[in-house]
């Protein structure tokens, strides 16, 4: 997301929660930026509104963010939009429970949602009810398990875990290293690099499937 400062627009921020008082949280204002908190059965339509009625009809940004296993409403789904011709910008944020995991998806209103919303899923284990194509975007589909959620180790799991080339570590990991290839020339770096294998001439081998 931009780190831009002073680009919110609090006025049409105030409209928004004006015209939607039962399913949004009154403006929040921060270092420049406003955000406005969504129900997120209702986020389809608050934010075609602010599309449709506002004016902001760029969409910028869909992320997601993992509060942890102890909060009472664990995953907010982030969306930024943008005011083409005054270039003043929305937050909005619509927050869920683990259990429910689970937001009507935005691609019937901003079209380039859709691929956000399948990052969001791969990282965080979130779906969109709606989307055309719920699927991975980023890890294989043999990855289980989500990565940027908090309880996720460093060093991965099963067959993406990677502490068997961890710099100092045992080869189990057990001992909390985490996994970095060392640079030739360090204490403990491998002859060879044992993810990408190179044949005789020294390039970089495409035969030979990459080792996790």
């Amino acid at each position: 997301m931009s780190t831009m400062t002073d680009h919110g627009d609090p006025t049409a921020a105030a409209a928004v929660h004006e015209a939607f008082p039962d399913v949004t949280q009154a403006p929040v204002e921060f270092a420049g930026d406003v955000r406005v908190w969504v129900e997120p059965a209702h986020e389809c339509e608050v934010l075609a509104y602010a599309r449709d009625e506002l004016g902001f009809e760029l969409f910028i940004d869909r992320l997601g963010a993992d509060h942890g296993e102890d909060a009472e409403l664990r995953f907010d789904v982030i969306t930024l939009i943008v005011h083409p011709v005054t270039n003043r910008r929305l937050i909005f944020v619509t927050s869920i429970d683990e259990k429910i995991a689970d937001v009507p998806t935005l691609a019937g209103v901003f079209r380039g949602a859709g691929w956000f919303e399948r990052e969001i899923y791969d990282m965080y284990g979130v779906t969109f009810a709606g989307h055309p194509n719920m699927t991975r975007i980023l890890m294989p589909d043999r990855f289980t398990g989500w990565p940027l959620r908090k309880e996720y180790p460093v060093e991965g799991l099963g067959d993406f875990a990677a502490p068997r080339r961890a710099l100092g570590g045992n080869v189990d990991g057990t001992d909390g290293m985490v996994a970095v290839p060392a640079h030739p020339g360090q204490p403990g770096a491998p002859s060879a690099d044992p993810i990408r294998p190179r044949d005789e001439d020294g390039e970089i081998s495409n035969t030979k499937e990459w080792q996790p």
